[in-house]
């Protein structure tokens, strides 16, 4: 069992707002976050969204100085992109310098397929959730990966959409817009399939209702 995870983030509001990678809190019971003055504060989870690998984190602090959100449609390959994050989970505040590599490498992570920046700068383990920054100290990205093998390759969410998931976040604590039935259906087409299920007619049967669904909800 992992007992404890480290990772990165960005603070996006004066009053304690913040954004990490879904992989990097997924499953914990309790969320703490460290902000570079050495201050812990407890956090509370607001929305996560798996398919885009956005969380956001809120922290009771006030004062803080937010990122600067830039326009990750506006990126040029080989415009200088900086990473700042918190690698091998221990060493908070390392800064590490490269390109754009690319601006819309299609991965897929996780089961999800996801259009993302590429950049040489240097990225480890526990850089997950930090931001990528252009010349200007804008947020351009969210890091989100390493390419397995001896080269160091690192990925970002493109700052635009990491703004708008967390916006919807924020409001809603979910992402609308993606309308969901809820329900895992199986489709018996034979009297073999029926003998094994156990079912006596043919047709299409439900197997899994998903906890607050629709479908659950309209007892399904």
């Amino acid at each position: 069992y992992v007992q404890t995870g480290a990772g990165s983030g960005v603070i996006i509001s004066e009053d304690g707002y913040l954004i990490t990678n879904n992989h990097v809190i997924n499953g914990a019971s309790t969320i703490q976050v460290r902000t570079s003055d050495g201050t812990t504060y407890d956090a509370v989870l607001v929305g996560t969204d798996s398919k885009t690998d956005v969380a956001v984190l809120k922290i009771n602090a006030s004062g803080l100085r937010p990122v600067t959100f830039g326009d990750s449609d506006n990126l040029n390959v080989g415009e200088t992109a900086v990473a700042i994050g918190n690698p091998l989970g221990e060493l908070g505040g390392t800064v590490t310098n490269g390109i754009i590599s690319a601006k819309d490498r299609s991965i897929t992570l996780d089961n999800q397929q996801m259009t993302l920046l590429q950049t040489n700068a240097a990225i480890n383990p526990g850089n997950s959730g930090g931001g990528l920054f252009n010349s200007r100290g804008e947020l351009i990205g969210m890091v989100v990966a390493k390419s397995s093998g001896s080269d160091v390759e690192g990925f970002a969410i493109p700052s635009n959409l990491v703004s708008k998931i967390a916006q919807e976040l924020i409001a809603n604590g979910y992402v609308t817009g993606r309308p969901a039935l809820g329900v895992t259906v199986l489709s018996i087409e034979n009297a073999q399939t029926a003998m094994q299920y156990g079912v006596s007619s043919l047709g299409v049967y439900i197997t899994d209702v998903e906890s607050g669904s629709a479908a659950d909800k309209a007892g399904l």
